[in-house]
């Protein structure tokens, strides 16, 4: 346990991936709190958001909109993007390569794909950017 805390006093970013689920969204939010407890024990500020994954596209659940109302209603940072279920991640997994490398043959949709990881990445990049500028 020791070395998780140095790492994470000591991280640019903490990612704390969740699904929409009840028991996924308790998880995230012990996660959260660990790295406060962390914050307060180094005395840093560690920055930390919870991303949703494997989310539908179309369909909000009413079990996400709850969850997505208890993280607001308690201050727990949340990605805006949300890494939504495709197949062209699945097919990352199953055959290896990347998005660009995917036959659009045999996996529909990469387009979509390429956008919800674009989308992720350039808010990973904006919370680096905010938390350099904070330390500054």
């Amino acid at each position: 346990a020791g070395g998780l805390a140095q790492r994470l006093a000591t991280t640019d970013l903490v990612i704390i991936p969740t699904q929409a689920s009840l028991l996924d969204a308790v998880e995230a939010a012990a996660a959260v709190q660990e790295v406060k407890r962390q914050e307060d024990a180094f005395r840093v500020r560690i920055p930390a958001s919870v991303l949703y994954t494997r989310t539908s596209a179309a369909i909000r659940t009413r079990t996400l909109a709850s969850i997505e109302e208890e993280f607001k209603e308690n201050g727990v940072p949340v990605f805006k993007t949300r890494i939504n279920e495709r197949e062209a991640y699945r097919a990352l997994f199953s055959f290896g390569g990347t998005l660009s490398s995917l036959d659009p043959s045999q996996v529909r949709n990469i387009p979509a794909a390429v956008d919800n990881a674009r989308a992720f990445a350039a808010e990973v990049v904006d919370l680096l950017k905010a938390a350099q500028a904070r330390a500054a």
